[in-house]
C-alpha cells in the first residue's frame, strides 16, 4: 500500500482546519436563541456551498497542482545534476593544470642539465635565467590555478546558493506546523468575534 504524499496529507489537514473554522465560526455562536428557521437554513446552505466548492477544487485542481510540483522537482534535480557535472569538469581542468605544472618542472630540470654541460663560463648566467624563468612559469601557473579555483568556487557557490534559495522559497510556504495552524485558526476566530 502506497503512503500518501506529504502534500496530500497537508491538504487533508488544511481541509479539516477549514471545516472546523466553518463549523465554529458561523452564525451559530452569534445567536443566543434563534426563533426562526432562517438561521438553520443559512447554516445548511453555507455547508452545501462549501462542500460544492471543496469538491470542485479537489476534482479539477489536484492533478495540475501535483503535476506542477513534480515538474519543479524535476527541474531542480536537473539543475543540481548540471552543477555537479560542471564541478567535475572544473576539477578535471584543475588536475590538468597541476599536471602541466609538474611537466614544466621536469622541463626545467632537463634545461638545467643541458646548461651545466654547455660550459662553466655561461653556467652561472644560464642557470640564473632558467631560475627566473621557472619562477615566472611557476608563479603564472600558480596564479592561473588559483584564479581558476577561485572562479570555479565562486561560480559554484553562487549557483548553489541561488538553487538553495529557490528551493527554500518553493518548499517553506508548504511547511506549516500544527502550532501555526492553531495560531491562524485562533486569529481567524478572534477576528470573526469582533
Amino acid at each position: 500500500m502506497r503512503k500518501p504524499d506529504k502534500w496530500v496529507r497537508m491538504a487533508s489537514i488544511l481541509g479539516v482546519v477549514c471545516l472546523a473554522v466553518l463549523f465554529c465560526g458561523g452564525t451559530a455562536f452569534a445567536e443566543e436563541q434563534a426563533k426562526s428557521w432562517r438561521g438553520t437554513y443559512d447554516m445548511v446552505m453555507m455547508w452545501i456551498n462549501f462542500l460544492i466548492l471543496a469538491g470542485v477544487i479537489i476534482k479539477f485542481g489536484k492533478t495540475p497542482i501535483m503535476n506542477f510540483l513534480k515538474g519543479q522537482r524535476d527541474v531542480i534535480a536537473s539543475e543540481i545534476k548540471e552543477l555537479e557535472d560542471e564541478k567535475e569538469s572544473t576539477l578535471a581542468r584543475i588536475k590538468e593544470t597541476f599536471k602541466e605544472v609538474e611537466e614544466s618542472d621536469l622541463r626545467l630540470e632537463a634545461m638545467k642539465e643541458k646548461i651545466a654541460k654547455a660550459g662553466k663560463k655561461r653556467k652561472d648566467q644560464i642557470i640564473q635565467e632558467a631560475r627566473e624563468h621557472s619562477k615566472m612559469m611557476l608563479e603564472m601557473a600558480k596564479r592561473k590555478v588559483e584564479g581558476q579555483i577561485l572562479h570555479a568556487r565562486d561560480d559554484f557557490r553562487s549557483e548553489l546558493i541561488e538553487s538553495a534559495i529557490n528551493l527554500a522559497m518553493e518548499r517553506l510556504p508548504g511547511y506549516i506546523t500544527l502550532e501555526d495552524n492553531e495560531r491562524l485558526t485562533g486569529n481567524y476566530l478572534s477576528h470573526l468575534r469582533k
